[in-house]
């Protein structure tokens, strides 16, 4: 059963280290980075969250998400504004220039997604996908202090 955990967390740090080079690739001419674009997508969805709760959607630190809003907020995708209910945090909100790379960065994504899965029918992306959902769900558990 070890060497099957072993073989599973080194496919998974495999599977991410090869979406962050393709990824990373792709997005340069936007200098988004694998740790930056997933706040464009979530504020895409949520528009005027605080940068606490994107880290909460997220699943990342406040630190992280200080280090990539400021980063978005330099290249103009994000902007902050006062939260008059809440003087101590900023609503975030994507700029026209993100929302005019968002369907470029999303069908990227997608198109990375389909290499992922080829050669695979949709009985077998869905196992595989409700399986890693019960092994995250279990890590979570097991991981005091690293996610909510």
């Amino acid at each position: 059963m070890i060497d099957k955990v072993a073989n599973l967390t080194k496919l998974t740090a495999n599977i991410y280290r090869c979406t962050q080079c393709y990824l990373d690739k792709k997005f340069e001419k936007f200098e988004l980075t694998i740790g930056t674009y997933p706040y464009l997508l979530v504020l895409n969805r949520l528009e005027g969250i605080s940068q606490n709760d994107i880290s909460k959607e997220l699943d990342v630190d406040k630190a992280a998400s200080a280090r990539a809003i400021k980063k978005l907020i330099e290249l103009g995708y994000v902007i902050k504004e006062e939260n008059k209910e809440d003087i101590r945090a900023y609503k975030l909100y994507i700029t026209d220039k993100a929302k005019a790379i968002l369907p470029e960065i999303l069908e990227t994504i997608h198109g990375w997604i389909d290499i992922l899965v080829e050669g695979n029918n949709e009985e077998r992306i869905e196992t595989s996908m409700n399986f890693l959902e019960d092994v995250l769900q279990n890590a979570k558990k097991h991981k005091p202090g690293c996610y909510r």
